[in-house]
């Protein structure tokens, strides 16, 4: 028999870690739940009075990000979406960013990214392990390694039975002046049928020992094998093109409540969604873009609606001629990156974010439009992005239908998502203007107006700026309706360069089959590109 480490010793050099959680010892027998079986030689167990519900973080609970993630290190993950359970780290991944992970009270492994291991508190290490790792002691293989088809003999003798207790082979004596951690218990395995007492145990060795192949069932413990090894709790993904992440796996929700709220005067008028309204674009806003001859620049936004009567333009103060020096166009765009980016730091903090009640909000549309900060998830980058919005409807299932006054769309978001938008952060107009063509008639048929969008974007240029006006309107919900753009430098109107729909009517079933796949992949690209981040 080769040289193996004795399994009653207590001193194993691997486990030596003064921050290691302690391993539940078993003195004499336990009532327990069978979580997972390898082979007779290892299977994960859990006492039937485990403590596992104590031991999961659900928000509202400060999470910190693991500085270390070596093999052996513990560590917070999650065990389904948005709770978080102990683990240990089995392997790291470098080439994924990510690690395998052993969940401590699940016995369940796991690929799991780096930004979603946490730290780990000192009161969260002083509960033992929830699983217990054991070794059938008494039975062996005569194949010298359980074959795949004992491990499935095996499987199917203990899927037979509800319940089981374990005893010990040998019971640990206490030993201050050694390291009492085991990464394995030899133990008797014992099934219980539903409806009987403990007395009425059966031996799951002894029914192995008829039932199974190749197997030996001794009186005293012999099955002297090597402990697992940390990365030997899960050896089935060792091939890093099966390395697989879940999503609730790969970073943390953009919406995690950390703390709870921070308590508010509710008369505290600066909060108040009743009067806190954002100012939307007027005369006297846009006054300052205006040039001389009543137009004004600015650069048109092509991931919302474009069409000659409904697109947004983002506003430019005219500081030079725009064709030899664009650094000041820049420095404008800048400014409204910085200003988002105020928003973004000002709700990172959390005694800043103060959710909405959907009752509040309802009570709200009787004193105007209200308007709210959105906690969206950044495309981009981990964590949310704080959006100015205007609340349009208050749906079914907490949901509420929105306008992202700043990004020019509109769309859906959890009412949870929904904070209160102080008084200072409605001073701003919204970063871009929607604009649309003035109606002449109104009685304008579909089919022109889908003729017109169909050219709008090949006649509007949207890598340089444009000249609105001079004839402009502003409509009480901010829009803009204006009669001429033009491309700077230039004269002619480029709504003249749309096609008149009576010389092309023999063209317009062609035109709708065309609009319709048009619209398809806008969508398409739209879902990809939705939020404009500055």
């Amino acid at each position: 028999m080769p040289n193996l480490p004795d399994p009653y010793e207590k001193c194993y050099p691997e486990f030596l870690n003064p921050h290691a959680i302690k391993r539940i010892a078993l003195k004499d027998s336990a009532m327990v739940d069978v979580l997972r079986v390898e082979s007779p030689s290892s299977l994960f167990v859990r006492p039937i009075d485990h403590i596992r519900d104590q031991l999961v973080y659900r928000e509202p609970y400060p999470l910190t990000p693991a500085a270390k993630y070596d093999a052996g290190n513990y560590a917070l993950a999650p065990i389904e979406d948005r709770v978080f359970g102990r683990c240990i780290i089995v392997r790291n991944i470098e080439l994924l960013e990510a690690c395998r992970v052993f969940f401590i009270d699940e016995a369940i492994t796991a690929n799991v990214s780096w930004k979603c291991l946490f730290e780990i508190d000192e009161e969260q290490r002083f509960h033992p392990w929830q699983v217990m790792h054991v070794t059938l002691g008494r039975m062996v293989s005569l194949t010298n390694e359980w074959t795949l088809e004992q491990r499935q003999q095996f499987l199917d003798v203990i899927s037979k039975f509800p319940k089981f207790q374990i005893t010990a082979c040998q019971v640990d004596i206490e030993d201050p002046q050694k390291e009492t951690e085991r990464p394995s218990l030899l133990v008797n395995l014992y099934a219980v049928e539903e409806g009987q007492s403990v007395d009425e145990k059966v031996s799951i060795e002894e029914i192995c020992s008829v039932s199974m192949d190749d197997v030996m069932v001794s009186i005293f413990p012999i099955n002297l094998t090597e402990d697992p090894k940390l990365a030997e709790l899960d050896k089935e993904q060792d091939n890093l093109e099966i390395i697989l992440l879940e999503e609730f796996r790969r970073s943390l929700p953009h919406d995690w409540i950390h703390e709870e709220s921070q308590d508010y005067v509710e008369e505290d008028t600066d909060w108040d969604i009743k009067t806190c309204h954002i100012a939307e674009w007027n005369e006297s806003h846009l006054q300052k873009y205006l040039q001389e001859d009543g137009c004004f620049w600015g650069y048109v936004t092509t991931n919302v609606n474009f069409s000659p009567w409904e697109m947004h333009v983002t506003p430019i103060i005219n500081q030079g001629d725009g064709a030899n020096n664009e650094e000041w166009i820049f420095d404008q765009i800048q400014a409204l990156k910085e200003k988002q980016l105020e928003f973004d730091d000002f709700y990172s903090v959390v005694k800043n974010q103060r959710p909405l009640e959907e009752e509040e909000i309802r009570v709200a549309f009787n004193y105007g439009r209200p308007y709210a900060m959105a906690s969206v998830q950044h495309r981009k980058r981990d964590g949310a992005q704080w959006l100015r919005c205007e609340i349009l409807e208050v749906m079914s299932n907490d949901v509420v239908a929105i306008r992202y006054v700043d990004q020019g769309f509109r769309g859906f978001e959890k009412l949870k998502n929904l904070h209160r938008l102080p008084v200072q952060h409605t001073v701003q107009p919204p970063f871009m203007i929607e604009i649309g063509k003035f109606f002449k008639d109104n009685s304008l048929a579909e089919t022109e107006k889908e003729w017109s969008d169909y050219f709008w974007r090949d006649i509007v240029p949207t890598d340089v700026p444009i000249v609105v006006g001079p004839k402009l309107q502003f409509l009480e919900t901010g829009k803009l309706l204006y009669e001429e753009i033009r491309n700077i430098g230039e004269t002619e109107n480029l709504l003249d360069q749309i096609p008149p729909l009576e010389e092309n009517t023999e063209n317009t079933d062609d035109l709708r089959t065309e609009l319709d796949c048009e619209e398809e992949n806008y969508e398409s690209e739209e879902s990809d590109d939705s939020l404009v981040y500055f």
